[in-house]
């Protein structure tokens, strides 16, 4: 029995249980109806949040020892208040002059009404005999529909008219309905700036308490809470500069041509504006209609719908895309959406709060899981990544379509980069997806895949290769996309000068790879996407070893798992090395670089023991563990170089060469963080990354470098923190004593890496 009881609500939780769509469904539409009927108070919270992260900024400047943050809170409200209270007064004094002046237009506006009239509406011209021959219908189907109903007399076909005369209102309901309309505004306002005091006040604490309710990832609700803010206050303050030009720029050009009240049609349009889209044609019905109003012809009104149309294609067009950049990283038709929806929930202070609050919910749909829907349904950046838009572009047909994201992507990286960081991965997805798609796709991705390598060919060909060059023979080892791949590697080398072709996995059948052209070649790369290629590689290695003894072969098993890429799998295979990447495959087909020599760049000098290594030491250390990286390594402009310790110290050599020949390149003008693409300084696969090391006056002093597992390029968020140590690390290098900053006459006299005389 006890069993039978315990087993008893399980069952009846299953009973219960409803689907996740539907669940997630219902707690949509209870959200909504709780936004729609708490609007009273989540209308004046949500406008006081808005504020706050507009005003934040100015309260934190203005924090100082001596003024407590409630006494800098109270300095920037109280000014707030006064300016709106002078704009208040100015728009109050402006209106009453136009209105003392309109009885002074009434016989232009008569004039010009009398003339639409007779030129439109004529009941001589063509409308009015439409209208004639509209009326006789009307009578003849009123006569038809009255002689269909014989039976019934005149009088009771014919409606008595009937007329409600409302109940007269008291003086105080009167005065009630007068005062609603103004009061109410007004009351939202007060209960806003009540909340927006607090929420500056108690920004810390309530910071806490919303990354406490987000749940217990702190880093991702920290991350969440930073971007939201960062992004909403960055939108928001461009918004705020971008309409106030346009409204001076409304009022000004309005006065120029002679519009009366532009200055209060200018602060209308600065205030209109907040609307998405649609706020700036709304702002031009005023001063279109004081246009008509006050001149005897149509100049006046012509001029003042091309300068609000001018104004508008500026700004839309130019200005904002510039300005707001990715600020507000919302779609274009979520943007519409999310104002209609918005402005239905609360009325007009919904399309001023749609924009900050679209953001708001795609940041949270970036950074916390159950939310991730909002992000693909109202954000701009693309859903798919890089390489998933190409496997589409491609499984759909749309070669032409695909060729351009190639070309687009290559023309804003490399050509290299475009092939390790989306054409190697478009092909492994293709592949991992073989068996489940059909034939015709197959085709598609095949056939498709190879133009678009034809193209970038055409467009992009690799220079000739030098005397001497390395000559490598890059090999499908079973299907089409093996060979594809292959493809990518030989462009790959012959990029870098190395003389490297390509042959289809045809080649390594048993009847033709005994006449392989192997005459001169120093490797041979097989590129495989099949999980288990250990049978076909040992055939094809033995079958090139019997022929050539000394043959360098590299094998990509794009999909192998971790296991296969270790020396010892290497061995077994009989491969000389098992590269898990683009660039790591490119590199060990290479042969090995020369010996460093005395003064070479190669060869750097280290920093040895001192002050200047204990002041630069300790960045080292930190930059290794916020990026997870292996190695890190710093050279100053002298040459001199210093590598993290703890790591593997020919993987610290190579990356403290890399540095040195950085720093020796970074001058007064190219002082950005920039990726080493190329493979021969991949440091064994590795993604280096290296920014300028920048004294307190923005001169370089040296380069600070990070390699990194990660395949994927650093983003921008990664090289601006890389930018800031490095910028750390030149500051303690000027306060320890290290060398100056490179002027000319220094980069001419010292070679790159070189060693001061000092």
């Amino acid at each position: 029995m006890p069993a039978d009881d315990a087993a008893e609500p399980a069952r009846g939780e299953r009973l219960v249980a409803l689907p996740a769509a539907l669940a997630t469904a219902l707690t949509i539409a209870l959200v909504v109806a709780a936004l729609y009927l708490g609007q009273a108070i989540l209308v004046p919270f949500a406008l006081a949040v808005l504020l706050a992260f507009v005003l934040d900024p100015l309260v934190t400047r203005l924090r100082r020892p001596w003024l407590p943050r409630a006494a800098a809170v109270g300095l920037v409200i109280a000014t707030i208040v006064a300016l709106l209270g002078g704009l208040s007064v100015f728009v109050g004094s402006q209106v009453a002059e136009l209105g003392r002046d309109l009885p002074s237009y009434q016989s232009t506006i008569q004039k010009k009404l009398r003339t639409l009239r007779q030129a439109v509406v004529d009941r001589g011209g063509s409308l009015g005999g439409a209208s004639r021959v509209v009326d006789v219908v009307e009578r003849e189907f009123d006569a038809a529909r009255k002689a269909l109903q014989p039976g019934v007399p005149a009088a009771s076909r014919t409606p008595l008219p009937v007329r409600v005369d409302p109940t007269p209102a008291s003086p105080l309901q009167a005065l009630a309905d007068m005062a609603l309309p103004v009061l109410t505004p007004l009351a939202t306002a007060a209960v806003a700036l009540v909340f927006l005091i607090f929420i500056l006040i108690d920004r810390s604490d309530l910071r806490e308490r919303l990354l406490r309710f987000a749940g217990a990832d702190l880093r991702r609700a920290t991350a969440a809470v930073d971007e939201a803010a960062r992004r909403v206050s960055r939108y928001l303050t461009v918004q705020l500069g971008v309409n106030l030009a346009f409204g001076g720029a409304l009022g000004l050009g309005l006065w120029l041509i002679g519009v009366p009240g532009a200055l209060l049609w200018g602060v209308l349009g600065a205030v209109l504006r907040y609307v998405p889209y649609v706020g700036g044609v709304v702002a031009a019905v005023c001063p279109a209609l004081m246009a008509f109003a006050v001149d005897d012809g149509w100049s006046l009104l012509l001029w003042t719908v091309t300068l609000v149309l001018a104004l508008e294609i500026l700004i839309n067009s130019f200005v904002e895309p510039w300005l707001y950049g990715a600020s507000a990283g919302i779609a274009r038709v979520a943007l519409l959406l999310s104002a209609a929806f918005w402005a239905a929930l609360w009325g007009p202070v919904g399309l001023l709060l749609a924009t900050p609050i679209t953001v708001c919910l795609i940041v949270m749909g970036r950074h916390l899981r159950p939310l991730r829907f909002l992000e693909h349904l109202l954000g701009s950046s693309p859903v798919f990544d890089a390489p998933t838009r190409l496997y589409q572009r491609l499984l759909a047909g749309d070669v032409e379509e695909a060729i351009e994201l190639a070309e687009q992507e290559v023309r804003t990286g490399s050509l290299q980069a475009f092939l390790r960081d989306t054409g190697v991965p478009a092909l492994q997805q293709a592949s991992l997806a073989h068996a489940r798609s059909g034939a015709e796709h197959r085709h598609r991705v095949v056939a498709g895949m190879a133009a678009l390598l034809r193209e970038l060919r055409q467009a992009w060909p690799a220079p000739a290769a030098a005397q001497g060059a390395a000559q490598v023979l890059c090999i499908g080892l079973r299907s089409e996309l093996d060979s594809l791949a292959a493809e990518m590697l030989a462009q790959t080398l012959a990029a870098t000068g190395a003389d490297a072709r390509h042959l289809p996995s045809a080649a390594l059948g048993v009847e033709q790879i005994g006449s392989l052209p192997l005459d001169g070649v120093d490797a041979v790369v097989l590129s495989a996407f099949n999980p288990a290629p250990e049978a076909n590689a040992r055939f094809v290695c033995r079958r090139l070893r019997r022929r050539r003894p000394g043959l360098r072969i590299v094998l990509a098993p794009w999909n192998a798992p971790a296991a296969l890429r270790t020396p010892e799998a290497a061995a077994d295979l009989g491969v000389d090395h098992v590269a898990a990447t683009l660039d790591e495959a490119a590199l060990q087909a290479l042969p090995p670089s020369r010996p460093a020599e005395d003064g070479d760049c190669a060869a750097p000098t280290t920093l040895g023991a001192g002050a200047l290594q204990a002041a630069l030491a300790p960045v080292l250390q930190r930059t290794v563990d916020v990026f997870d990286a292996p190695v890190a390594a710093l050279a100053l402009a002298d040459g001199r170089c210093l590598a993290s310790p703890g790591g593997d110290a020919a993987l610290g050599v190579a990356a403290s060469r890399l540095a040195a020949e950085a720093a020796a390149g970074f001058d007064a003008g190219a002082c950005a963080a920039v990726p080493l693409a190329d493979p021969r300084q991949a440091l064994g696969g590795l993604a280096a990354v290296v920014a300028p090391l920048l004294d307190d006056t923005g001169r370089p002093r040296g380069a600070l470098l990070v390699a990194r597992a990660a395949p994927r390029t650093a983003t921008a968020g990664e090289l601006r923190l890389l930018q800031s140590l490095a910028r750390e690390a030149g500051r303690a290098a000027a306060r320890a004593g290290g060398p100056p900053s490179p002027g000319a006459e220094a980069n001419a006299a010292l070679a790159p890496g070189r060693p001061s005389p000092a």
